[in-house]
């Protein structure tokens, strides 16, 4: 069953293209296939350091665990789990897996992927040829990962990043200006600011949601032990100095998916998934940016810094859709009467709408629309930041129609409801 975790596995995720190697292993006349063990795939086991598995596997998977302590144990549980050609080894199974690469793979990763294989295929290849491995029975522990096939599947790297663009990478729109190298050379020589510090700040690789995510892990951004104080966080919801101000609200939809991304991540990480009944479980709805703005004007100064909450329906046919089309939060502006957002156009995660959005491409179209607007007026989001607006925070609806251009200025204005 093991085996069949890591075939799964490495058959998912990224297209890696084919990998190969032309160096050929050199190999004593007179040397054994013990003697290659010993000399070049026990230090593997030994070795502190992680195997190449881990450019692609996060946690739960590493060559190491298909090797045992002893030349025997390990190529019979190989063989047995299929893994093994016994007629053609260049074509063994576990010589495929090591080199499956992600499509971007790192210099490092490559060298090491490199000795992993010249090291396996060398020892294969005179392994088969030994009567007495041939007649090596497997135990009934078979070597290879102990996670469940669904726990490794949610370790992978490309999960991850998945994960990363629905959460935090959809709403990138509120962090390139100070944080891409592409946006921010104009903050050079401002307010004392010299090259190194803007490119201290410089964690977002444009167009490279993957990479990105590597330099926040790097620049220390993202706390792997406490992923609830990454500055990732804690700076854009207003709970630590920020230079950017706040850009968004404590308990807000972006704030729980920033949390829900990192708590995952960190877990991730350390190794604290060891069942399937401790993965989370994903959102219901997708969501990405739009460039269209949604002003809402004649709002009591009494609602200043209070949440508020769109859901936008779009009309289809004589009734409204089933399902929101779009939605945005963000705290009201009392002393202006207003609160104003770009809106998020949001889906059900499984319907053919949500697989052609695309952020800052996709909008809303022009049409009729049902705006449900929802206030946090006791503070439960500030109190509980994973309190979902509801009916009892319910404020009432606007309907409007027509076309919807994007842009802050002029957005869309539509006027509060009036209330006793």
């Amino acid at each position: 069953m093991n085996f069949l975790i890591l075939k799964k596995c490495c058959l998912v995720g990224l297209f890696s293209g084919l990998l190969f190697y032309s160096v050929s292993s050199s190999i004593a006349d007179d040397e054994s296939s013990l003697d290659l063990f010993q000399k070049r795939i026990s230090p593997i086991l030994r070795s502190p350091k992680a195997s190449s598995c881990v450019e692609c596997h996060l946690s739960g998977v590493d060559l190491k665990n298909y090797i045992g302590k002893t030349e025997e144990e390990t190529f019979a549980s190989l063989r047995s789990g299929g893994l093994i050609d016994m007629n053609n080894p260049d074509r063994s199974k576990i010589l495929t897996f090591i080199k499956r690469a992600p499509e971007k793979e790192s210099p490092i990763s490559r060298e090491v992927r490199k000795k992993e294989f010249e090291a396996f295929r060398a020892w294969i290849r005179l392994a088969v040829r030994d009567p007495k491995l041939a007649a090596a029975k497997s135990g009934n522990d078979q070597l290879g990962p102990t996670l469940p096939l669904e726990v490794i599947r949610h370790t992978r790297k490309g999960r991850i990043v998945k994960s990363f663009v629905e959460n935090i990478w959809s709403e990138i729109g509120r962090c390139v200006n100070c944080h891409s190298p592409e946006l921010n050379r104009n903050k050079i020589g401002r307010n004392g600011h010299t090259k190194e510090d803007v490119d201290a700040i410089s964690w977002v690789v444009p167009r490279n949601p993957s990479a990105t995510l590597d330099m926040l892990v790097e620049s220390g951004n993202i706390d792997t032990d406490k992923p609830q104080l990454s500055s990732l966080l804690t700076k854009p919801v207003g709970l630590e100095k920020h230079g950017g101000g706040p850009k968004f609200a404590v308990g807000s939809r972006t704030d729980k998916n920033y949390r829900r991304f990192l708590n995952d991540y960190a877990a991730i990480i350390n190794g604290k998934y060891s069942k399937l009944e401790q993965l989370p479980e994903e959102p219901d709805e997708v969501a990405v940016l739009t460039k269209q703005q949604l002003r809402i004007v004649d709002i009591p100064a009494r609602l200043d810094k209070k949440l508020l909450r769109v859901d936008i329906y779009k009309q289809l046919g004589r009734g409204w859709s089933k399902t929101r089309w779009a939605t945005a939060e963000s705290l009201i502006n009392g002393k202006r009467h207003m609160w104003q957002n770009v809106i998020l156009v949001i889906a059900p995660r499984d319907s053919a709408r949500a697989k052609k959005m695309k952020p800052n491409i996709s909008v809303l179209p022009p049409g009729r629309y049902l705006i449900k607007i929802y206030i946090d007026r006791d503070d439960r989001t500030k109190k509980n930041r994973d309190y979902q607006l509801g009916k009892r925070e319910f404020y009432g609806q606007v309907e409007i129609q027509g076309e919807w251009k994007p842009g802050y200025q002029p957005p869309k204005i539509i006027q509060a409801p009036v209330r006793d």
